[in-house]
């Protein structure tokens, strides 16, 4: 057994060597463009990798300071660890660069949230939707406008502003959670039901969203419905 724990402890030191020869380039990346670094943070993004996403940015701004885009990148994967400040300066500095970089906007919306400052993330998110072009995720700006209004309990507000981000993408479940959520605020639970009903169709295998559907089924008294989506659920929890 210890000869096998220092076998893989051998092969973790050699796989956290190998990515850090990596990143500095001894792997024939010396010859690397800006435009490489960023690819290359990209695709560890992609993959949830975002120390090395900061890292990888990080050479594509030593090597081309002034590329707006490479900062908001670096931004969203700090966001991602957390550290909420240090990204917020990257987009700063994206907008100083290009204050019409639509994604520093967006960006700087979700950090504003992270820190309870609903009223300027909604000032952010709106600015992003503004600048945005045909290849941008309006939808995301639009999700943070209405969860900010949430936050402030203007529920109305926020309705209208989930509505946009489904109609641009009526696929994505989380959409409507987010109205859903809003719904039962305003104690419309028949549309509330609507919602679950979608997303039941979405992810059917989800026992998370048919025990939420019964939860409604039973706050409408449909007792019946109720106990047919709560057998659903746990129908799926001991499949799974």
């Amino acid at each position: 057994m210890c000869i096998f724990m220092k076998f893989v402890s051998t092969v973790v030191l050699a796989l956290s060597v190998l990515m850090l020869i990596l990143l500095c380039g001894c792997l024939g990346t010396e010859g690397w463009s800006a435009q490489d670094w960023i690819e290359q943070g990209n695709r560890f993004a992609k993959d949830g990798l975002y120390t090395e996403a900061v890292d990888a940015y990080s050479h594509s701004i030593r090597l081309d300071p002034i590329n707006p885009k490479v900062w908001t990148y670096r931004g969203i994967a700090l966001q991602h660890l957390g550290r909420q400040q240090e990204a917020m300066n990257d987009f700063d500095e994206a907008i100083r660069l290009n204050p019409d970089e639509s994604g520093a906007w967006q960006g700087k919306a979700s950090s504003y949230i992270e820190s309870g400052q609903y009223k300027l993330a909604i000032k952010s998110a709106e600015r992003s939707l503004e600048l945005a072009g045909p290849q941008d995720k309006k939808e995301n700006s639009w999700l943070l406008i209405g969860f900010a209004y949430n936050r402030l309990e203007q529920y109305e507000e926020a309705l209208q502003r989930f509505d946009k981000a489904i109609e641009i993408d009526p696929k994505r479940v989380d959409l409507w959670q987010h109205k859903a959520y809003t719904l039962t605020k305003l104690g419309r639970y028949m549309e509330v039901l609507k919602c679950y009903e979608v997303m039941t169709g979405l992810e059917p295998d989800s026992p998370e969203l048919w025990n939420k559907k019964g939860e409604i089924h039973l706050a409408l008294g449909q007792i019946n419905e109720a106990n047919e989506a709560f057998a659903m659920a746990k129908s799926l929890i001991e499949r799974n």
